[in-house]
């Protein structure tokens, strides 16, 4: 059963992108659904939006604003919806990599609560808000080519 369910994760990350209409979000702590998107080999197939192949010198700001309005978006939706991690922490670290189309629409969301304190259970639910709610937002950038960009978030917990 465990493998059947892996293959029908592994066809959908293969072939769901395709057609702009579906959004993976996958949490790292879920090893079996890491690993399988590891195996998709993303980074071969989308440029680092800081690539300088990608995004000029001159670009880099423009870059960085709209990496900066692309998490204030992903905050919106986290204090709209009043998601309560669980803790006392004051602030949320979020480490994730986002794969975004031509477009600038969201492919593949991976990411890694660093809290030790947030629970399994609350990591679950925050994944479960951002797959029905990432496809809504956008990074304010077009290429040429796919792309991806790392970097961290902090989310106020109130």
């Amino acid at each position: 059963m465990r493998k059947l369910l892996m293959f029908i994760f592994l066809y959908v990350l293969t072939f769901s992108c395709d057609n702009n209409e579906t959004v993976i979000v996958v949490n790292s702590d879920d090893e079996d659904k890491y690993l399988e998107l590891m195996k998709l080999k993303l980074d071969d197939a989308y440029n680092n939006l800081l690539d300088s192949k990608l995004s000029t010198e001159n670009e880099y700001k423009e870059v960085l604003k709209s990496w900066g309005s692309f998490h204030q978006q992903v905050g919106e939706i986290v204090k709209e919806h009043k998601f309560d991690w669980g803790v006392k922490d004051s602030l949320i670290l979020v480490m994730n990599k986002v794969y975004f189309n031509k477009k600038g629409k969201v492919a593949y969301y991976l990411f890694k609560v660093k809290n030790e304190s947030v629970s399994k259970s609350k990591k679950v639910e925050y994944e479960k808000l951002l797959l029905e709610n990432i496809s809504k937002i956008k990074i304010d950038l077009k290429r040429e080519n796919k792309f991806s960009q790392c970097g961290k978030s902090k989310y106020l917990n109130i």
